[in-house]
């Protein structure tokens, strides 16, 4: 036996000891005398011991996210919800466990059963369903959840969509809608083409109760029923009637059978989508040339149609700029004989202005003749004939020569000009009347 002081010491879980020691604040100890009898002691405290042995009990502590799951020997257990804390006897406890709880989230549900005991004291098996959202914590240690073993997807297949059996193990159910792919193979049309059907399935279940009473495996029951629908479309068309209607398979109406086993079941069908098919490499292949040659013809058909489009639309827009160049020459054209009709009813206008302006100045210049030529007459005296012979001469212009015979009239001693001259005559001639 290690030596142990007498007192303050330090006790040391499972050795023996004598004296007095502490128990520190927040621990539990269990103490065996000599005697075998055991006694607890909760820090702080000091204890006195005699050949005791001294055992530190552990703690086992809670969160608000977990519980705690106490197995007594006795054999009955004990669920402690978080917050919770509890020292492990071993006089009295087994195990204890701290486990989380399970977070239920939205759309998600859990099913629970629990033992119960009837009025006649028998025990029987009560089911619940939990639905989220909300962190679950067991509330009997009795009470179990029911784990869901469904057809999965299957890895080893490759491309193809497969499902194999146990294939999906979980314990919370989705609510939500959800989908699952899944290829029907192996399915022959009416001239005996081997095909397989690519679907994807849209489902989502709608009364648990009713889906856990009637099926284990409802993505089973789905694929089963789906395959059987499939089976029957491609039996009763050949393979070209199937290319022609295979856009039918995205409809529901050709899966009456799925749609009325699945609402037996608890679950609805919303949309099915057909992604295509499949067949085997000789069929294929074929199928592959024929699509060539097609592709082939449309797309020269599509070229041919382009160049033809490009030629009309390079056709009109040459007449659409043979109309505008028209139009600008016309509207040229209409410019320029509108300039000269301008400039012509100008040069009019100006002619006129100076045909009035000369008729204005020969207005002018004939009046003032005219009293020139009637002063002139006055003061010469010579009548109207005289007048016409004096205009006559200015009008020809001076003689080169003039020869003149007067009487007894004085002698012209000179010629001037025409006037002069023309006085002179008239002169001359009054003298000669007067003679």
């Amino acid at each position: 036996m290690p030596f142990s002081p007498l007192c303050g010491g330090k006790p040391e879980s499972g050795e023996a000891h004598t004296g007095f020691f502490v128990i520190p604040q927040g621990e539990q100890w269990s103490i065996v005398d000599s005697s075998g009898v055991v006694s607890v002691a909760d820090g702080p405290k000091s204890v006195f011991c005699v050949n005791a042995k001294l055992t530190r009990r552990r703690a086992h502590v809670a969160n608000e996210s977990q519980y705690l799951e106490v197995r007594f020997v006795a054999g009955h257990s004990q669920v402690l919800p978080g917050p919770a804390s509890i020292f492990e006897d071993t006089l009295l406890h087994q195990r204890i466990e701290c486990k989380s709880g399970t977070s239920v989230n939205t759309n998600e549900a859990l099913v629970v059963y629990r033992e119960e005991l009837a009025k006649d004291g028998s025990k029987t098996a009560a089911r619940t369903i939990v639905r989220g959202p909300l962190l679950y914590k067991p509330q009997l240690p009795s009470e179990w959840r029911h784990q869901f073993s469904w057809h999965g997807h299957d890895s080893s297949a490759g491309d193809i969509a497969r499902k194999k059996s146990h294939g999906l193990k979980f314990e919370k159910l989705m609510l939500a809608p959800g989908s699952t792919y899944y290829d029907v193979e192996n399915v022959r049309t009416a001239d005996d083409a081997l095909l397989t059907v690519r679907l994807m399935i849209f489902f989502q279940l709608q009364s648990v109760e009713t889906m856990l009473d009637a099926t284990n495996d409802p993505i089973a029951d789905i694929i089963n029923s789906v395959s059987s629908d499939v089976i029957s479309f491609c039996s009763a068309r050949s393979f070209e009637q199937f290319k022609e209607t295979s856009e039918q398979l995205n409809s529901l109406g050709a899966y009456q059978g799925l749609v009325e086993s699945v609402a037996t079941r608890g679950l609805s069908i919303s949309k099915i989508v057909f992604r295509g098919y499949m067949a085997p490499q000789r069929l294929q292949k074929m199928h592959d040339e024929a699509i060539e040659r097609r592709t082939k013809l449309v797309l020269e058909r599509e070229s041919e149609l382009q160049e033809q489009h490009t030629a009309d639309e390079r056709l009109a827009k040459e007449q659409e700029r043979e109309q505008t160049k028209r139009s600008m020459q016309k509207a040229k054209a209409m410019h320029e004989a509108e300039m000269q009709r301008t400039a012509f009813e100008a040069k009019q206008r100006e002619l006129r202005e100076q045909a009035e302006q000369e008729a204005a100045l020969d207005q002018q210049k004939q009046q003032g003749e005219l009293q020139h030529l009637s002063a002139l007459q006055g003061a010469v005296g010579a009548s109207a004939d005289d007048m016409v012979r004096v205009l006559v001469a200015r009008e020809q212009g001076p003689p080169a020569r003039l020869i003149q015979i007067a009487g007894d009239c004085k002698p012209i001693v000179s010629v001037g000009g025409a006037e002069e001259a023309a006085a002179g005559a008239a002169a001359g001639a009054s003298s000669r009347s007067r003679h």
